[in-house]
């Protein structure tokens, strides 16, 4: 499974960034970070570590961690990192069974990135557990952990197959994040039928409006 999708360079708020987090097993953090407006895209895998080419049943020294593409114009990175460290206790999730794969984890895509990260630790002593790196490699998880819970809601999944070419970019679309937060009720389908006309996403006019539909019956 690939996901190559170019990330900001720079600091520009118009501009699509990119971030990396772990906080513990990410089915449910992909869930409810992809249900938040301003998130474009979300990928669960294996990130912080050294092993190479890892899979679920060997992840090595490496993490669960949820890599994000969002718009600092929508969602700036201080409200997502506030978010982040409201959700989990860096200490308790770094002392779970004693390994790796659970860890209080950031891993910045751009040098400006960690001089906020890098402020917003210093406020609180308990954000100090959570570890922070240079994301030099990401290795996306296997497609049954992408958009678990969005899974295990096979009618569901199955409409939002129909509009695409396949499942895997059925799975990596902007409308499958939000589908996936909604099947663990963090948000409705009203709520992302308000946030239709303002997507990025390139969207012609039938494209919407099947988004639309397919939306409309889940209401």
């Amino acid at each position: 499974m690939s996901y190559d999708r170019q990330s900001s360079s720079n600091s520009d708020n118009s501009s699509i960034q990119r971030i990396t987090l772990g906080l513990g097993c990410f089915w449910g953090p992909e869930a409810w970070l992809g249900a938040l407006e301003g998130i474009v895209h979300t990928c669960t895998g294996y990130a912080g570590g050294t092993t190479a080419h890892p899979v679920y049943r060997q992840m090595g020294d490496h993490s669960e961690t949820i890599q994000l593409d969002y718009r600092p114009d929508v969602l700036p990175l201080e409200t997502l990192l506030q978010l982040f460290w409201e959700r989990h206790r860096p200490e308790g999730i770094n002392t779970y069974k004693d390994s790796r794969q659970y860890r209080s984890i950031i891993l910045y895509d751009q040098p400006f990135q960690l001089d906020i990260i890098q402020h917003l630790q210093n406020e609180q002593q308990a954000r100090q557990s959570t570890e922070v790196q240079l994301c030099t490699a990401f290795y996306p998880a296997e497609e049954r952990h992408q958009k678990y819970y969005l899974q295990r809601r096979p009618d569901v999944l199955a409409a939002l197959e129909s509009l695409f070419t396949s499942r895997e970019q059925a799975l990596q679309s902007l409308l499958a994040a939000r589908l996936n937060g909604w099947s663990r009720e963090a948000l409705t389908a009203t709520d992302i039928i308000a946030e239709l006309d303002h997507w990025q996403e390139p969207l012609d006019e039938q494209q919407r409006e099947q988004y639309r539909a397919l939306l409309i019956s889940l209401t």
